[in-house]
């Protein structure tokens, strides 16, 4: 007559195998971690910063967020994320990290960095505005 098969030695192997898949599985994790450039799997060199962020509503934001080349302003949604200014300036984004890393050590909202960033727009705007305006003559 047949005998039933041996379940231990098959649990055992199972286990065997498994661990080593583990164990193979991890030592791929680390020389991913270790052989790849900083930022590209969450090193410190980040290549998306969020500099700030300020809640308007039940599931609504507005953040600001460096990426490489510029700064970009976004509304975030319950469903989607929109792009309500980019900033590329490097005189803006040159001011802006400068007084970034100020408030980093201490102090300032949201509200009063994205003030700080738009005040250079601004002006350029009022002088553009200036400039168009006609001028009024005086009697």
């Amino acid at each position: 007559m047949n005998e039933a098969p041996d379940l231990t030695l098959a649990a055992i192997k199972m286990v065997l195998s498994l661990g080593l898949v583990l164990a193979i599985l991890y030592l791929a994790y680390r020389w991913t971690r270790r052989s790849l450039p900083a930022g590209t799997v969450g090193g410190r060199g980040r290549l998306i910063q969020v500099l700030g962020s300020q809640y308007l509503g039940v599931k609504k934001s507005i953040a600001v967020v460096r990426v490489p080349g510029n700064i970009l302003v976004l509304g975030i949604g319950n469903e989607q994320i929109n792009l309500l200014t980019k900033i590329d300036d490097p005189e803006v984004m040159a001011a802006f990290t400068s007084e970034s890393e100020l408030n980093v050590k201490g102090g300032g909202g949201f509200k009063d960095q994205l003030q700080r960033m738009l005040r250079p727009m601004q002006t350029r705007c009022d002088r553009g505005a200036a400039n168009d305006a006609p001028s009024e003559v005086s009697r």
